[in-house]
């Protein structure tokens, strides 16, 4: 891989490939963060903008898609700051065996339970559940602790888990 983006660094094909290689992440990243697709297509058009000027800064110390993360993440912290525009992520964890009805209510209660949430605490476990990333990675991407993060997720799922209760579901 990393002969593949010193080469995206110097010929035009390479970066081509490499950005067409990344496009499907980008958007799908972007779409959880923003929910709405012109959003998130303007979102990854933006980011794939960044990937071609600043891979020159991609130092290698992390995964290409951890450094990827972070540009998507912080690329839409910037817009939301820009609009002033406050957005929440969905995160939807849904047992196999629930119907489709209580499935829809529980979707819904987590919805209104995570727009409850600090900022940083929705990214910790979008970052961590809905996209599968490691603790490590995700205190990469938010630059704090791994120890933070396992605290973080420990309350939050603990927290949510109690409301959920309260909302008359079992988490």
């Amino acid at each position: 891989m990393e002969e593949f983006i010193r080469q995206a660094l110097i010929d035009e094909e390479a970066m081509t490939s490499l950005l067409k290689e990344l496009e499907p992440f980008v958007y799908r990243l972007s779409y959880h963060l923003t929910r709405h697709q012109h959003d998130a297509e303007d979102l990854a058009q933006e980011v794939l903008y960044k990937i071609c000027t600043k891979l020159s800064l991609y130092r290698g110390d992390s995964s290409l898609q951890t450094w990827v993360y972070s540009l998507v993440l912080n690329t839409y912290k910037d817009t939301l700051r820009k609009r002033k525009v406050r957005q929440f992520e969905e995160l939807t964890e849904t047992a196999a065996t629930q119907s489709f009805e209580n499935a829809s209510n529980s979707k819904i209660l987590l919805e209104s339970l995570l727009e409850d949430l600090p900022e940083i605490d929705r990214h910790i476990l979008i970052l961590r559940f809905q996209n599968d990333l490691s603790v490590r990675e995700v205190a990469d991407i938010m630059n704090i602790s791994e120890a933070n993060v396992k605290t973080r997720v420990f309350r939050l799922k603990d927290r949510l888990r109690n409301l959920f209760r309260q909302g008359g579901e079992v988490l």
